[in-house]
């Protein structure tokens, strides 16, 4: 391998190539193996940049050539009697994440913000527990008791551990800072959409504090105290920010300052907050028209409003898409302009010094004000179909039960009685069947409702279905990473294991879209889970004289790997090939 020079005048690159001799002739071909850059540019910046790029090209020919010469080793065979005889193994997967680590650059942000003696130790601390949670999430003290079983990271004391729990809760606004500009050069994350929801995570536990309290639970904990998450979704799916709240928050009370914090890191003008019903409280939807940003909410028909249900009976200006050759209505859709009454809380106003007037009665605590609205009304044929087969589903069920009033019980509990004429003792319930009948004229409508007149039906629910994003991002949050149970209980340890959960579903989400803009490969965050988590590389010989064997090593790890730039892996390594695919020091283990 050798340095040349390519080009001519300004446009002159600087480049690594390799010659090889055709076989059978007397020729060679010049492959050229990477350009480095412009050469007037590079020179200027550096006059001595050939002559460095000269040895460069050196050290990496050796190396190469070292990498095709067969391994040999003399390994022993003795009896295995101690755990110790085993041949010595360690997971390398988190080699994805230490190449993500090292290209957002956030051992350097963290080391420059840690005030703490061992700001070192404490980044590499975070980077393994996000390394750990990405693979095979446990609490802080079990991630910590399996470092040995990591290639390349020196065990840590669990003290360290814990006080990473206290830097990320100080450093929380910095950190999605630093992520939110690294996701905006990399990604094409667009205009202002945002996509907001709210959940809830459990303690097993009773004892509250600042944020653990006791509220209404997503999951029926109601005997265990928590916390509420709104969570924030750019168009790719990928977290911009976070906001936790005490457990006793309601959903609604949490929109105004997301939405506010939202605008402090992007300094918006206008923002389009796309939520689900919970979230359309009409304090927020007031608050959101009254800032001038737009909000996407849906309603389905069934549980709408009677004002809805009208306009959906209305038969005049509906526009048709026909099945020709079937000769049948595959969609129908309509755009209504209204006005929206919401009932908003009468702030009061601040005193004047003067004695205030006494009225008579209560004092008014909401009005009702009015937003122009358009309402965005549809049918499909194919949502029909599966609202009329689900409801058939749960009448199934139910003719089942009839006669057995303590099953009743259950299906109540789940929402089955919308269907039944029941006196209180549950004795002799019967079917409503006008209450089926009157479900069944709603089947396959759904209405979308914006602030926003210039968006087409089209549009509107192009932006909505973008909602399915988040809620995958709590199941990977609860489910996938196990944000919850919680297993600490200071709050600012709380307050840090929620970012190091956040900070997971990024890179997690990221991975996601690297993968399908570039291979076009739709990977659930558990199959990625499982491709950091599974590779082990066996170890054989005494060190330093080693064969590193990867092993156990899935399709998507090398995929991956080859996303983020990692060279590739031999069947055979020795600690130095090892170290330059994985950029993992396995010697730190061995020594």
């Amino acid at each position: 391998m050798y340095v040349a020079v390519s080009g001519t005048g300004k446009a002159r690159v600087i480049q690594y190539r390799e010659e090889k001799r055709l076989p059978g002739t007397s020729k060679k071909k010049t492959k050229v193996i990477k350009t480095i850059g412009n050469y007037e540019k590079m020179l200027a910046d550096d006059p001595d940049i050939m002559a460095k790029l000269k040895v460069e090209a050196t050290t990496l020919t050796k190396e190469k050539k070292e990498s095709s010469r067969p391994l040999t080793i003399q390994v022993a065979s003795n009896e295995i009697v101690k755990a110790e005889d085993v041949v010595p193994s360690y997971r390398f997967g988190h080699a994805l994440i230490k190449q993500l680590w090292k290209q957002i650059d956030l051992d350097t942000f963290f080391e420059s913000r840690c005030e703490r003696k061992n700001a070192a130790a404490v980044a590499q601390a975070l980077f393994y527990l996000i390394a750990h949670r990405s693979c095979a999430p446990d609490s802080i003290r079990a991630s910590a008791l399996e470092q040995e079983t990591f290639a390349g990271l020196s065990p840590l004391g669990l003290d360290v551990f814990y006080g990473v729990l206290d830097v990320l809760a100080e450093q929380k606004e910095a950190v999605i800072a630093h992520l939110n500009a690294f996701f905006e050069k990399k990604t094409d994350r667009s205009g202002p959409d945002t996509y907001l929801d709210v959940t809830t995570y459990a303690f097993e536990s009773t004892k509250w504090g600042e944020l653990r309290m006791f509220g209404f639970s997503k999951d029926h904990k109601n005997n265990e105290v928590q916390v509420v998450m709104a969570l924030l979704l750019d168009n790719n799916g990928i977290p911009i920010t976070y906001e936790l709240f005490p457990g006793n928050t309601m959903d609604q009370n949490t929109l105004i300052t997301a939405v506010e914090k939202l605008k402090g890191i992007y300094n918006l003008d206008k923002i389009t907050v796309v939520a689900d019903r919970g979230l359309n409280g009409g304090e927020n939807l007031a608050y959101l028209a009254g800032k001038g940003h737009d909000f996407v909410i849906s309603y389905t028909l069934k549980r709408s409003p009677d004002a809805f249900k009208e306009l959906v009976l209305q038969q005049d200006g509906w526009q048709e898409t026909w099945d020709e050759e079937h000769k049948k209505v595959l969609y129908r859709g309509k755009v209504v302009q209204q006005t929206f009454e919401v009932k908003v809380p009468i702030t009061q106003p601040e005193p004047s010094g003067k004695p205030a007037v006494k009225k008579r009665g209560r004092p008014r605590k909401y009005e009702i004000i009015e937003l122009p609205v358009a309402i965005h009304l549809t049918w499909s044929a194919k949502r029909a179909e599966k609202d009329k087969a689900d409801r058939e589903r749960i009448l199934d069920r139910l003719k089942k039960r009839l006669d057995k009033p303590y099953q009743l019980k259950a299906s109540i509990k789940r929402g089955c009685n919308q269907y039944l004429q029941m006196a209180i003792d549950l004795e002799n319930c019967t079917l409503d069947q006008d209450k089926i009948d009157q479900a069944a004229r709603f089947d396959g409508y759904y209405a979308i409702v914006t602030n926003n007149p210039d968006l087409t039906t089209e549009k509107v629910c192009q932006v909505y279905r973008g909602l399915w994003q988040i809620e995958e991002s709590f199941r990977i949050l609860k489910t996938d990473l196990r944000a919850c149970p919680v297993f600490v209980w200071n709050d600012k340890h709380v307050k840090g294991h929620f970012l190091i959960c956040f900070m997971s579903l990024c890179q997690l989400r990221y991975i996601q879209y690297l993968l399908e803009l570039q291979s076009q490969i739709r990977a659930s965050a558990e199959v990625i889970m499982a491709a950091i988590h599974e590779p082990i590389a066996l170890v054989q010989g005494d060190y330093p004289h080693v064969v590193v064997t990867p092993t156990q090593v899935p399709q998507l790890y090398l995929d991956l790997a080859r996303l983020m730039g990692l060279p590739v892996l031999r069947t055979n390594m020795t600690l130095t090939q090892f170290r330059s695919s994985t950029k993992l020091d396995l010697s730190v283990n061995l020594k």
